[in-house]
């Protein structure tokens, strides 16, 4: 979700919420959530699995430094971990070192240890292979291993990370493990991430949608970082501009201290296109705003899965995504593009004609399931992960 929230004080230490009531659970057993970079979309989830465990305990670290926190976070929160109670299940996500976190709290050794991947590092991209950090990998590698079930939040995410295990850990010059990608597949799933829709139906929605259809309102809802290739997006306006095409845009999404210099550049060069730049207030605001645009657009060279995007296809926005990463998966083919060239001969089409828009959501709507991705679809599933009745 593109929002932005102020921190508060105790959002710089580790926070630990546990009520010590009874789960409701098969034997009355405890439910511990650990969350490493509670941010984001992992703090979408977890606040979610709160609401299928509310007497559960809930162990976080702030979303900021990921890279200590891979590194470090079972020690960070080692306090809090050895102050839980006995606990029947362990939900993690794999930003965390699972191994690290048994070997240092024994008592949850005997709990079913269930792990989350929100993204992998075997497939992040780096600029060479030789940038690659092995820890990383290697810890969800572990982490993997030492799990009873493994999620993953879409297919593309699971395969990437299983059909590069057995390579990465052919890097080792010598007495190399053999079938450990075997051994992971076999507790393996897919479980989409869950995303709290509107209550209000898309094609409801669709009926009152407050746009300009004289205008194109193109949306960018991503984090502000090079992985999400802004590069690409910001080059495909400018090639409407040089043609004299009209188009409004909205970038939104989470910004952070180094912000690709194109960002910059293409607001002071552009200034009169500029609907909205930079993160909203609030998710109603964010939505409302989703819901005044047309098209909604990923140049993405990361995404294991795209809530944004989703999020953008429910407030009735027509979807362009390149044909890579998790997109073709969860898309028709009417919606993806192969190069920058054909994402700008897309938005070509529409600024001539912003109500086309409009037709091909309503066929794309009647080509994806859009409600698979929800809350609404998702909740009794999760439940069953935590063992919840």
């Amino acid at each position: 979700m593109a929002t932005s929230r102020k921190r508060s004080h105790d959002d710089t230490e580790p926070t630990v919420f546990s009520t010590l009531d009874h789960v409701t659970t098969p034997r009355g057993d405890h439910v511990a959530i650990v969350e490493m970079f509670h941010g984001g979309s992992h703090r979408q989830l977890v606040d979610l699995l709160r609401t299928l465990a509310p007497s559960s305990s809930l162990l976080t670290l702030p979303d900021k430094k990921w890279h200590w926190r891979a590194r470090c976070g079972a020690l960070q929160l080692l306090p809090q971990l050895l102050s839980l109670p006995p606990t029947s299940t362990l939900f993690l996500t794999a930003v965390c070192s699972l191994p690290e976190i048994l070997a240092l709290c024994p008592s949850l050794q005997s709990a079913r240890k269930v792990l989350y991947f929100h993204e992998n590092q075997l497939a992040y991209p780096t600029q060479s292979e030789q940038n690659r950090d092995y820890q990383y990998g290697y810890n969800q590698i572990l982490s993997a291993l030492t799990a009873d079930l493994v999620l993953f939040n879409s297919q593309y995410n699971m395969n990437s990370f299983l059909d590069k295990v057995d390579a990465f850990l052919n890097k080792m010059p010598d007495c190399k493990p053999k079938g450990i990608s075997e051994r992971i597949r076999r507790k393996s799933e897919v479980l989409y991430f869950p995303i709290e829709f509107p209550r209000d139906m898309p094609r409801d929605i669709s009926r009152d949608m407050p746009r300009d259809d004289n205008v194109l309102h193109i949306v960018w809802p991503h984090r502000w970082e090079h992985d999400k290739n802004p590069t690409d997006f910001f080059h495909s306006l400018q090639s409407l501009l040089d043609v004299g095409l009209t188009f409004k845009v909205s970038v939104l999404g989470k910004t952070y201290r180094d912000v690709p210099d194109i960002f910059e550049k293409f607001r002071s060069a552009n200034p009169s296109v500029v609907s909205h730049w930079g993160p909203l207030d609030s998710r109603e605001e964010y939505l409302s705003h989703l819901r005044c645009c047309h098209v909604v657009v990923s140049t993405a060279l990361h995404e294991f899965y795209g809530v944004a995007m989703l999020e953008g296809v429910w407030s009735g926005c027509f979807p362009l995504c390149p044909n890579r990463l998790s997109y073709p998966e969860m898309y028709p083919k009417e919606c993806l593009f192969n190069t920058p060239a054909q994402l700008t001969k897309q938005l070509r089409g529409l600024c001539k004609n912003p109500g086309m828009a409009r037709r091909k959501w309503d066929e794309v709507m009647g080509m994806m399931d859009i409600r698979q991705y929800s809350w609404d679809r998702l909740r009794s599933k999760y439940s069953d992960v935590l063992g919840i009745k």
